[in-house]
């Protein structure tokens, strides 16, 4: 019989009940198990609700509570925050659907987790999503963010307005490394550490930035960590809040920026900035090859409409 932790298993998901069913058959295969599990489901059927029920029989787990849910409201950050409200475990695992789980992963999050008091969460290692060192254009953007400091490694960094970089997935790692940062779609976290509500809940659609959001305001009074040991792989999917670059640059622009003044509460000339240098960068990398040449016009058109959005109070919760 598997040993239970104190960790409440939030699943947001809509209209993907093969990925959900991917993702529980990972969850099962654990070497510790969550004491609750908690679905939020937004879908058009009832076909994520199947899943549920044939993985609860599954499992023959009595000893681990199941919660399906139907959404409030449809999109990632009110489904979160519905999960989350729900949760009765001292830890909260923030999961998307389409995550597969190598199986010490929850056991390594939550050694970590639990490890010290002052620990607020913890984020996995994404092995298709890693680390790779910044090659010089970055790294002089980078020195720019932070006055000409250059650091060793930014593994797990959140850097000048928040550019971010993923945590490190090489082998022969310590158990855990210091972190600024933790990914949405695979981190533990201490439930009283959270905000309330636990991520922006008027961010849109797929909430892009929703997870730097709750992290870095854990990361005000708390210590987060990367657990080295916490591996998964994110086989991420497309969903209706993917379909338009110029709607995924948008939302990512309003919400970025709110981000660095209500979150980072960066508010300075010299931080809006550095934010519009951040964008541009963004948009002239995508110049470098021809091929992404409509793409980079298509992010353009959506950060000039959520630019539109920010100065006439459009964007306001």
């Amino acid at each position: 019989m598997k040993t239970l932790v104190p960790v409440s298993a939030v699943l947001p998901t809509r209209n993907r009940a093969t990925l959900l069913a991917r993702f529980l058959e990972s969850l099962a295969s654990q070497t510790v198990l969550p004491a609750e599990i908690v679905v939020c489901d937004a879908s058009d059927n009832d076909k994520t609700l199947q899943i549920v029920t044939q993985a609860r029989a599954q499992w023959n787990e009595p000893r681990v509570l199941w919660t399906y849910q139907r959404a409030n409201r449809t999109g990632l950050a009110p489904q979160r925050n519905q999960a989350v409200t729900a949760a009765n475990q001292e830890f909260v695992w923030f999961l998307d659907d389409d995550v597969i789980l190598e199986p010490h992963c929850l056991e390594a999050l939550h050694n970590a987790t639990s490890s010290a008091s002052r620990i607020g969460g913890v984020t996995a290692t994404i092995t298709n999503q890693a680390y790779q060192p910044p090659g010089h254009f970055v790294r002089a953007l980078m020195r720019w963010f932070e006055d000409g400091r250059e650091r060793e490694s930014y593994a797990s960094a959140c850097i000048g307005p928040g550019y971010t970089f993923y945590p490190d997935a090489s082998p022969d790692l310590p158990p855990t490394l210091p972190a600024e940062w933790m990914i949405g779609c695979c981190s533990l976290y201490r439930k009283a550490a959270l905000p309330a509500p636990a991520v922006p809940d008027h961010f849109e659609g797929g909430a892009l930035g929703e997870d730097m959001a709750a992290s870095l305001f854990v990361a005000r009074s708390w210590t987060i960590l990367h657990a080295t040991g916490a591996r998964c792989f994110h086989d991420s999917q497309g969903g209706d809040h993917k379909r338009s670059l110029v709607r995924i640059a948008t939302q990512g622009l309003m919400n970025r920026h709110w981000i660095m003044t209500q979150v980072m509460e960066r508010t300075s000339a010299r931080n809006h900035f550095d934010f519009a240098v951040m964008l541009l960068f963004g948009v002239a990398s995508l110049l470098r090859r021809p091929s992404t040449w409509s793409d980079a016009a298509r992010v353009g058109v959506g950060y000039v409409a959520g630019t539109w959005r920010l100065l006439f109070g459009a964007a306001k919760p």
